[in-house]
């Protein structure tokens, strides 16, 4: 199997595996859905090699909303991202890194993520922002979706296989 085809079946893969962990879920079988997102966005992003993020289109951001795509709430005065391969590269350099915290809900459990960009050389902030458990899982979708050239977006914005 090349390379393209084995990151396109991991990303196939890794929906599945959110669909029926999903599903059990729903079932009432207790899961822990926030590390199962975090291990497939780490494989998502991290996997896929740094050809892959430089092959992303620059979509906007709002066009990105209007797709469905959850854009992150930013945390301080940082600068969001410009568009879609910047906002993947923050997304790929926070969960590779684990510039992340957890955030619990009122019940307690995780509700939402804090994930941030640092200079490699000073260790500044340069970018924080947070995700709801949700719209962690909706860009893992549409990730997937993008990667796989089935979505809306992926149509007007093939991505180019490196």
């Amino acid at each position: 199997m090349d390379y393209h085809a084995l990151v396109e079946d991991f990303a196939n893969r890794t929906r599945s595996n959110l669909l029926a962990l999903r599903r059990l879920q729903e079932s009432g079988v207790e899961i822990f859905e926030v590390t199962a997102l975090v291990n497939s966005m780490l494989g998502l992003l991290v996997f896929p090699q740094q050809s892959y993020v430089d092959a992303l289109p620059e979509v906007p951001l709002d066009e990105l909303e209007r797709e469905g795509w959850p854009i992150p709430r930013l945390d301080g005065n940082y600068p969001q991202a410009k568009n879609l391969k910047q906002l993947v590269r923050y997304l790929r350099n926070a969960v590779a890194h684990f510039n992340m915290k957890f955030n619990a809900g009122s019940d307690g459990q995780i509700a939402g993520l804090t994930i941030w960009n640092t200079d490699p050389r000073s260790h500044a902030v340069t970018w924080r922002a947070s995700l709801t458990v949700e719209q962690l899982e909706r860009i893992a979708m549409q990730f997937v979706a993008l990667l796989l050239n089935e979505s809306a977006l992926a149509k007007r914005y093939p991505v180019a296989r490196p």
